[in-house]
């Protein structure tokens, strides 16, 4: 498959329980667009997959690539989202966490840059 596979949207959407619709509203596409990338019939832009990383805090090599942990991330996403109250050495590690994940959405940007020249 190539550099993208759609299959992984479909993953991340169905582990959050979202609708095609409420999904595609969520990151701002029409929802007939969204089923159509979802049917493998048409492709998401850049801009697509950047409100996806942002917005539900993905991986993004994860996301385009296939690499890196997706389910520790969809794991965590759960759990702090059941939970309000966090140690202090469980906040520090997600700061951490989220340090490493600004680096790496740096040297992604890198790349969609280059996929686009």
């Amino acid at each position: 498959m190539g550099l993208f596979d759609f299959n992984r949207v479909v993953k991340l959407r169905t582990f959050l329980q979202l609708s095609e619709t409420q999904f595609a509203k969520r990151i701002g596409m029409a929802q007939a667009t969204y089923h159509r990338f979802e049917k493998g019939t048409a492709s998401l832009n850049a801009d697509a997959i950047g409100e996806i990383v942002r917005i539900f805090n993905v991986d993004p090599f994860w996301l385009l690539l296939g690499v890196g942990g997706a389910e520790p991330i969809f794991s965590e996403t759960k759990e702090l989202s059941n939970h309000i109250n966090i140690s202090k050495d469980e906040f520090i590690e997600l700061q951490r966490k989220a340090l490493r994940q600004e680096d790496r959405i740096r040297e992604l940007e890198q790349i969609v840059a280059q996929i686009k020249k």
